[in-house]
């Protein structure tokens, strides 16, 4: 039996909408982990400072990337770092608990991201069910109305956007 183009379209776009949560949950995995680095130079920033004992200059690359993933939490080391002549005691106290924040929002997130991954996982295999059966009833000769297919693929949309918050962590 011949599929029809509009099935495998729908079909195509439910398997795209299905994806989606998975990408994100990726894309939040590979931002954890260059927060987990970025947390990890701002320890070693400290601890150079409390061994020097005098100011030192942290890389500008890692300011700059600290700044894109974590705004809230650098308001502190900014404040210390650009006044005249902070005490390295002080910028290392201040370096130090930014990396400890960012470590511990790294460690919620991803104990977050591990205990969704079932239901994500669940989530998806539901959402790609309908579609194969569209599949199965169109290899069967079975066709659907038009409007009977958009409004699975509306509620399929739905669907999919709930998965999607639910990958979605943010701390």
């Amino acid at each position: 039996m011949e599929i029809e183009p509009a099935l495998l379209a729908a079909c195509l776009l439910i398997g795209v909408l299905v994806a989606l949560p998975a990408l994100q949950a990726s894309f939040r995995r590979r931002v954890s982990r260059e927060q987990s680095e970025v947390a990890g130079s701002f320890i070693e920033f400290a601890q150079d400072l409390r061994r020097e004992q005098r100011r030192l200059e942290l890389d500008h690359s890692v300011r700059i990337h600290a700044r894109r993933l974590a705004p809230q939490e650098m308001i502190t080391f900014d404040f210390v770092h650009d006044l005249p002549a902070p005490p390295p005691e002080v910028l290392a106290d201040a370096a130090h608990r930014l990396g400890l924040r960012l470590k511990r929002r790294v460690a919620f997130e991803r104990k977050m991201l591990a205990r969704t991954a079932s239901g994500r996982w669940r989530g998806s295999f539901a959402a790609a069910t309908p579609a194969a059966v569209l599949l199965v009833l169109a290899w069967m000769g079975v066709t659907l109305p038009g409007a009977a297919m958009l409004l699975l693929l509306g509620i399929e949309g739905l669907g999919c956007w709930l998965l999607w918050r639910l990958a979605r962590v943010e701390v």
